[in-house]
């Protein structure tokens, strides 16, 4: 994997949440494996190119635009093309535009584990932590479900163990990245 940028700083929103975790996920995971993230209080000034890249905050390139969650405008800016980032996007951008949050069947469950981690972890650096895991696995469902349909007839015919053996000889595991902080 080339990446498209290394060690910058990427500034957000304190308090994390779908977007705010999933967008450092994919920036460290596809775009800037050295990524350092900073957390700031909000509301107040939008930080400037001092502080950081400034992504998920009113009207900055890498926010909220034309309908489209923070995670959906970095999959757009760095051009990810991996195709279980993009149906992860659809999940991510359902959990986080209430609007939209029937689009994809994940997504209330998504929203439910957000809400709950607020309240478990220390602090943004610790919510990032923990919730690395979580993308890491719906990245790996998101290969799942397109496997299963790829392969639909090969799989019909074959015990679960075969299936899984199968499944899991084609899935990608998510790209390791540097320290979270």
């Amino acid at each position: 994997m080339l990446w498209v940028v290394t060690g910058l700083r990427w500034v957000t929103r304190e308090r994390v949440h779908v977007d705010r975790v999933a967008s450092p996920w994919l920036i460290k995971k596809f775009i800037d494996r050295e990524a350092e993230f900073v957390f700031v209080p909000w509301p107040g000034p939008i930080p400037g190119p001092d502080v950081g890249i400034p992504f998920d905050f009113p009207g900055v390139e890498l926010g909220h635009r034309g309908g489209k969650c923070t995670f959906e405008a970095i999959v757009e800016k760095y051009d990810v093309k991996d195709p279980a980032v993009r149906e992860l996007a659809k999940i991510v951008h359902a959990a986080d535009i209430r609007a939209d949050m029937e689009t994809a069947p994940e997504a209330r469950g998504l929203e439910a584990i957000a809400a709950g981690s607020m309240y478990l972890v220390e602090d943004d650096y610790e919510a990032l932590e923990r919730g690395f895991h979580v993308y890491d696995a719906l990245y790996v469902y998101c290969q799942l479900r397109m496997l299963q349909e790829e392969h639909r007839e090969d799989l019909r015919g074959m015990s679960g163990q075969e299936r899984y053996e199968f499944l899991r000889a084609r899935i990608k595991r998510p790209p390791t990245a540097g320290r979270i902080w």
